[in-house]
Parts: C-alpha cells; sequence; structure tokens
C-alpha cells in the first residue's frame, strides 16, 4: 500500500520537529553542564526525585 504526499509530507514534518525538540533539549542539557563545570553536582533536573508510594 502506497501512502499519499499529504500522509507523507505530514509524517515527514513530525519527524522534522521531533529531531528539532531533541536537538534543542541537548543543548539546553549542554549549556547547563558547561555552567556548572567544575562543579561536581549534575544539573538539578538530572538529579533522581524520590516520589512517595500511594
Amino acid at each position: 500500500m502506497k501512502k499519499d504526499k499529504k500522509a507523507v509530507d505530514a509524517e515527514n514534518e513530525e519527524k522534522r520537529q521531533h529531531a528539532e525538540a531533541k536537538k534543542k533539549m541537548d543543548q539546553e542539557l549542554d549549556d547547563e553542564i558547561e555552567q556548572s563545570f567544575p562543579a561536581s553536582d549534575p544539573p538539578s533536573y538530572s538529579q533522581p526525585h524520590h516520589h512517595k508510594k500511594s
């Protein structure tokens, strides 16, 4: 079964947006790491969180 052009274009756009979002998140993490260097503590959002179990 062959996909129509609109479906392929929509799929490609979704992949592009996902790649851009990942690139932005990676850049933000790199910036945080660079700003914290040479401190031994990683950025706060990468710390494990202890969740209370119900």
